[in-house]
């Protein structure tokens, strides 16, 4: 699964992308935070819940290594 964070400045185009997004088969599920202390209380869950996998102990160096094995595996078609 994938998440994005959108950033939207009018009210009303946002909800045209929310509708819009909802419409889509592949979309599993939109969140719409209006303000600012919806978007704490959602930024703070997901940080208590890498918290407690071993994402935790990973350096940058760390980081930018998967993802550069990633990228490998994907241009040679693997998994």
């Amino acid at each position: 699964m994938e998440t994005l964070l959108i950033k939207v400045s009018e009210r009303q185009k946002a909800n045209m992308l929310v509708e819009l997004l909802k419409s889509m088969d592949f979309i599993e599920s939109v969140d719409y935070m209006d303000d600012l202390k919806s978007f704490k209380e959602a930024f703070n869950k997901v940080n208590k819940i890498a918290s407690s996998t071993d994402l935790k102990d990973l350096t940058m160096d760390d980081i930018n290594k998967e993802i550069k094995e990633y990228r490998l595996e994907k241009r040679s078609g693997g998994n």
